[in-house]
């Protein structure tokens, strides 16, 4: 695979698309979702932000590995398997674990 298409820098930043989907592997359901509210709430507040590519790349990322655990661990990465529903679940449940 060619190294543009494995890893995006963003703001100095960079995230590595091999190695941020293991890392997700490693964290829990509550550490995922928060991952995604943060990641939501941060581009909302700054939608132009030179971060947004990266926000958007954990975003898909966790919620990726949150469907992935839903449908038993299945290797699906497609983005069709990752729709803006399961975005949205994770998104809700995070706001339902908070209320708690």
């Amino acid at each position: 695979m060619p190294a543009y298409a494995v890893i995006s820098s963003y703001a100095g930043k960079t995230i590595d698309h091999r190695d941020y989907p293991a890392r997700c592997r490693r964290l829990s359901e509550a550490e995922l979702l928060y991952t995604i509210a943060d990641a939501r709430e941060s581009l909302a507040a700054w939608p132009d932000s030179p971060n947004a590519g990266r926000y958007q790349d954990e975003i898909y990322s966790a919620a990726a590995e949150l469907e992935r655990r839903r449908r038993g661990g299945g290797r699906d990465r497609s983005p069709a398997a990752v729709s803006s529903a399961v975005r949205e679940a994770a998104a809700a449940e995070l706001v339902a674990m908070l209320e708690d």
